[in-house]
Protein backbone atom coordinates (compact mmCIF):
# COMPACT_ATOMS: atom_id res chain seq x y z
CA UNK A 1 0.00 0.00 0.00
CA UNK A 2 1.32 3.38 -0.82
CA UNK A 3 1.38 6.10 1.68
CA UNK A 4 -0.83 8.25 -0.05
CA UNK A 5 -3.26 5.15 -0.16
CA UNK A 6 -2.96 4.65 3.42
CA UNK A 7 -3.06 8.26 4.61
CA UNK A 8 -6.59 8.24 2.37
CA UNK A 9 -8.24 5.43 4.34
CA UNK A 10 -7.30 6.52 7.28
CA UNK A 11 -9.08 9.89 6.60
CA UNK A 12 -11.97 8.16 5.32
CA UNK A 13 -11.95 6.07 8.70
CA UNK A 14 -11.73 9.55 11.15
CA UNK A 15 -14.38 10.84 9.17
CA UNK A 16 -16.68 8.07 8.96
CA UNK A 17 -16.33 7.28 11.77
CA UNK A 18 -16.69 10.35 13.38
CA UNK A 19 -20.03 11.21 11.36
CA UNK A 20 -21.36 8.19 12.83
CA UNK A 21 -21.00 9.34 16.24
CA UNK A 22 -22.06 12.21 15.70
CA UNK A 23 -25.26 10.95 14.42
CA UNK A 24 -25.51 8.09 16.88
CA UNK A 25 -24.86 10.47 19.59
CA UNK A 26 -27.28 12.87 18.11
CA UNK A 27 -25.07 15.67 17.98
CA UNK A 28 -26.17 18.81 16.16
CA UNK A 29 -24.19 18.40 13.13
CA UNK A 30 -24.23 14.86 11.34
CA UNK A 31 -21.46 15.53 8.31
CA UNK A 32 -22.02 14.54 4.88
CA UNK A 33 -21.03 11.25 3.48
CA UNK A 34 -17.17 11.23 2.20
CA UNK A 35 -18.20 10.98 -0.78
CA UNK A 36 -20.24 13.91 -0.87
CA UNK A 37 -17.83 16.54 0.27
CA UNK A 38 -16.00 19.00 -1.71
CA UNK A 39 -12.68 18.14 -2.81
CA UNK A 40 -10.82 20.89 -1.03
CA UNK A 41 -11.90 19.51 2.18
CA UNK A 42 -11.25 15.90 1.40
CA UNK A 43 -7.47 17.44 0.51
CA UNK A 44 -7.44 19.48 3.97
CA UNK A 45 -8.62 16.38 6.17
CA UNK A 46 -6.12 13.82 4.23
CA UNK A 47 -3.29 16.37 5.45
CA UNK A 48 -4.77 16.84 8.97
CA UNK A 49 -5.09 13.00 9.26
CA UNK A 50 -2.14 12.13 8.01
CA UNK A 51 -0.40 14.82 10.46
CA UNK A 52 -1.96 13.39 13.52
CA UNK A 53 -1.02 9.67 12.50
CA UNK A 54 2.64 11.22 12.51
CA UNK A 55 5.06 12.54 15.12
CA UNK A 56 4.09 15.99 14.57
CA UNK A 57 0.26 15.44 15.93
CA UNK A 58 -1.78 17.78 18.13
CA UNK A 59 -1.91 17.27 21.69
CA UNK A 60 -4.92 18.55 22.31
CA UNK A 61 -8.52 18.58 21.59
CA UNK A 62 -7.99 21.79 22.23
CA UNK A 63 -4.90 22.60 19.33
CA UNK A 64 -6.93 20.02 17.00
CA UNK A 65 -9.80 22.33 17.42
CA UNK A 66 -7.76 25.86 16.83
CA UNK A 67 -6.42 24.06 13.47
CA UNK A 68 -9.33 22.92 11.86
CA UNK A 69 -11.08 26.40 12.76
CA UNK A 70 -7.92 28.09 10.85
CA UNK A 71 -8.13 25.85 7.76
CA UNK A 72 -12.25 25.94 7.85
CA UNK A 73 -11.54 30.00 7.44
CA UNK A 74 -8.59 29.52 4.48
CA UNK A 75 -11.53 27.71 2.86
CA UNK A 76 -14.10 30.34 3.07
CA UNK A 77 -15.47 29.83 5.76
CA UNK A 78 -17.21 31.85 8.54
CA UNK A 79 -19.03 31.81 11.88
CA UNK A 80 -23.26 31.25 11.38
CA UNK A 81 -25.71 30.11 13.78
CA UNK A 82 -26.29 27.02 11.63
CA UNK A 83 -23.76 25.05 9.30
CA UNK A 84 -24.69 25.81 5.70
CA UNK A 85 -22.55 24.22 3.24
CA UNK A 86 -23.51 26.82 0.11
CA UNK A 87 -23.17 29.61 2.78
CA UNK A 88 -20.03 28.30 4.47
CA UNK A 89 -21.15 29.09 7.89
CA UNK A 90 -20.54 26.41 11.08
CA UNK A 91 -21.34 27.23 14.38
CA UNK A 92 -18.75 26.02 16.05
CA UNK A 93 -16.05 28.54 14.47
CA UNK A 94 -15.74 29.87 17.84
CA UNK A 95 -12.47 29.50 20.86
CA UNK A 96 -12.64 25.66 22.11
CA UNK A 97 -13.63 27.10 25.47
CA UNK A 98 -17.09 28.67 23.83
CA UNK A 99 -17.80 25.24 22.71
CA UNK A 100 -20.27 22.75 24.08
CA UNK A 101 -19.07 20.15 26.27
CA UNK A 102 -20.66 17.85 23.80
CA UNK A 103 -18.48 19.33 20.89
CA UNK A 104 -15.32 20.00 22.93
CA UNK A 105 -15.74 15.69 23.13
CA UNK A 106 -16.25 15.68 19.61
CA UNK A 107 -13.25 16.71 18.87
CA UNK A 108 -11.50 14.47 21.40
CA UNK A 109 -13.04 11.50 19.55
CA UNK A 110 -11.40 12.52 16.74
CA UNK A 111 -7.94 12.51 18.21
CA UNK A 112 -8.55 8.87 19.73
CA UNK A 113 -10.07 7.93 16.35
CA UNK A 114 -6.94 9.23 14.41
CA UNK A 115 -4.98 6.83 17.05
CA UNK A 116 -7.00 3.96 15.78
CA UNK A 117 -6.25 4.65 12.56
CA UNK A 118 -2.59 4.94 12.91
CA UNK A 119 -2.57 1.43 14.66
CA UNK A 120 -5.10 -0.28 11.71
CA UNK A 121 -2.16 1.36 9.00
Amino acid sequence: MTENNMNLRRAIFVYEAARLEAEISGRPIIPEHWGERDEAFKIQFVAVVSRQCSDDKFTSAEAAHDSWWREYERMGWKYGPDRNVMEKTHPDMVPFHDLTKSERDKDEIFLRLCAVAEAMY
